[in-house]
């Protein structure tokens, strides 16, 4: 059988024309895909605008931009009709519709470019509580236990006490510049070798050191005996009282009223002492209180 070939080893025209007809069908196809590809676009622009819009922000920025659809389908028809690959043509296709909304949104001044900028972060800060009002101090009456003091040995008689009671407002001063010497409670005796209750301190000074008053009041009595030397006793408001014994003088006199810190005396060692010293107590009515509840000794 003779096969009859055109110029160049070409195969007859009988086969061009089965090879130009088939590419009539293959134009046409690409035509439908075209048609197909133009189709979806502006479906997806025209009439599915929210479910374009999942596609993603590229995609929804190349369907709002003002694209020559026209020109780039003429592109890709005219690529494909000179028998280039379909996917390359696309591809070019792609390149100009992106290519073009990209610029129109970078040039234009009716859809300028915005840049995403994250949201800020808002830290929830703790509403500010209420503040409570500190509470107002216990109100004590006169002879309230203010602090209890628990000692351990041997009780204290009747009319004794450790704890510190309240004993009123009133002002104050410290009876002597001294050192504490003898603390308040048992003890043993200094003279008479004894373990005995000690009713006051005893706060060591020189002798003729000021004794002065602890507070307002006045002169109940003045004294002297074997024991406690030369003494007095103040009276002052709410049933309190001191007494100051083992002076070596005393410059007040009974019935006399008395201001706080006021010189009433002088330290000496009269009656049964071992040095100059000023014994100091604190009552309240007949109970005799821990003067070092009620002043703080300094150095003189």
């Amino acid at each position: 059988m003779r096969v009859r070939m055109g110029r160049g080893g070409a195969p007859s025209a009988k086969k061009s024309q089965k090879e130009r007809g088939r590419a009539g069908g293959r134009q046409l196809l690409q035509l439908v895909a075209c048609v197909v590809l133009f189709l979806t676009v502006f479906i997806g622009k025209g009439v599915l605008p929210e479910e374009m819009a999942q596609v993603g922000p590229q995609l929804l920025g190349v369907l709002r931009a003002n694209t020559d659809f026209r020109g780039a389908f003429a592109a890709l028809g005219s690529t494909m009709a000179e028998g280039e690959p379909v996917l390359d043509g696309l591809e070019q296709f792609c390149a100009t519709v992106i290519g073009v909304q990209e610029q129109s949104m970078g040039e234009g001044e009716d859809e300028p470019v915005q840049v995403l900028q994250p949201e800020p972060v808002r830290v929830e800060e703790p509403e500010p509580q209420p503040q409570s009002d500190p509470e107002p101090p216990p109100q004590y009456q006169v002879g309230d236990v203010v602090q209890t003091i628990a000692v351990e040995g041997q009780a204290l008689p009747e009319r004794y006490t450790y704890d510190k009671l309240y004993l009123g407002e009133m002002e104050t001063a410290e009876p002597v510049a001294g050192t504490l010497t003898s603390a308040f409670g048992y003890r043993d005796h200094p003279t008479i070798g004894t373990y005995a209750v000690h009713g006051g301190v005893d706060i060591g000074a020189a002798k003729g050191t000021a004794v002065r008053a602890f507070a307002d009041g006045t002169v109940e009595f003045v004294g002297e005996s074997e024991d406690f030397g030369l003494y007095l006793q103040l009276r002052h408001e709410n049933d309190v009282s001191t007494f100051y014994s083992h002076c070596e003088s005393i410059s007040v006199k009974k019935g006399e009223l008395i201001k706080a810190g006021q010189q009433v005396a002088k330290v000496g060692s009269t009656g049964k002492s071992t040095g100059p010293h000023l014994h100091f107590e604190v009552r309240l009515g007949e109970v005799r209180l821990d003067p070092m509840h009620y002043i703080t000794l300094r150095e003189g």
